[in-house]
């Protein structure tokens, strides 16, 4: 055998013995695998604690509103009990920036899963669909959404006599005492314009000889801004009434504490002062909302933007 022969041979030899761990490698290798044998347990037995509170929460909440997701699948419109109708009408496409679109497209979604989270949904529709918003419902799958989208107007969907154009503007009000009429549809202006085009929902309703109504909302609260809502609010308060049959448990849940009045500090005042414009006062600033109810909100825009198929 020649040398170069017996220095391959050696060189060979050497490299297929295993490298020596020493004693205190060993150890820390074990216990790093341990440690991630009792890491996987860990995260079960979290989820499964998780799981249960869920369950526990359920069962003990007197919020009939809290549906698992199992149960949303099948808490569709044409099995509910509630055959009262509310519409978003979106003609307004050509008068919004693409921002404004985006706004008005997640207020949809909101009201979508708030109704589809309702124990009794009601027929919901949305009308008009057309350019930009279209282009983002499409994207969000909406075609997969419990709900009745329409291409067409509003007045080609419903009859001339069942539309009532919601408006703050408007002369009239709504019942306060009397629940939402089945054979009417109840009509939301889709539009988000910064109070660009004040009266622009109004003078439609108007020029069109609809029938037109507000929220009885200066009956039961005060506000410190234009009764001007956004359509998931509307939308939400609606739905609180037709559960609740309270308008003022609606309001003071669903309008934002912002647009609020606190007449926590005016009930010494004379009755004198009631033409005196009133502020919310600096010393009771409004209270940020707690952590679960953000994060509940969050999951709700999550399932709007990628809702199970109707066919489930």
């Amino acid at each position: 055998m020649s040398a170069e022969e017996e220095t391959t041979l050696d060189l060979t030899t050497d490299n297929d013995k295993p490298s020596k761990i020493s004693k205190n490698q060993q150890r820390k290798q074990k216990r790093y695998e341990l440690m991630l044998e009792r890491r996987k347990s860990k995260r079960k037995e979290e989820k499964a604690k998780q799981k249960q509170r869920h369950i526990d929460k359920l069962k003990n909440s007197k919020d009939q509103s809290l549906v698992t997701r199992n149960s949303l699948k099948h808490n569709l419109m044409e099995k509910s009990s509630c055959r009262i109708r509310i519409c978003i009408d979106c003609r307004y496409d050509s008068l919004m920036s693409d921002k404004d679109i985006g706004s008005l497209q997640k207020q949809i979604a909101f009201c979508y899963s708030s109704n589809r989270r309702n124990t009794t949904p009601c027929q919901f529709y949305i009308t008009n669909i057309d350019g930009q918003l279209q282009k983002r419902l499409e994207v969000n799958s909406a075609k997969n959404w419990d709900i009745h989208l329409q291409n067409e107007p509003l007045e080609k969907v419903f009859d001339y006599d069942d539309i009532l154009y919601l408006t703050s503007e408007s002369e009239n009000v709504l019942s306060s005492t009397e629940p939402l009429d089945e054979r009417t549809v109840y009509v939301i202006g889709g539009i988000v314009d910064h109070n660009s085009r004040k009266g622009l929902c109004y003078q439609l309703a108007v020029e069109n000889k609809w029938r037109h109504a507000r929220l009885p909302i200066d009956e039961f609260i005060k506000m410190n801004t234009r009764r001007v809502l956004a359509c998931n609010h509307v939308m939400e308060i609606l739905l609180n009434y037709i559960k609740l049959g309270d308008w003022k448990k609606a309001f003071e849940e669903n309008i934002p504490k912002r647009k609020q009045v606190d007449t926590e500090m005016n009930d010494d005042d004379d009755d004198d002062d009631d033409d005196i414009p009133k502020t919310v006062s600096p010393n009771h600033p409004e209270e940020p909302k707690p952590c679960a109810e953000i994060h509940e909100r969050r999951i709700e825009v999550d399932e709007a933007e990628d809702p199970p198929p109707l066919n489930l």
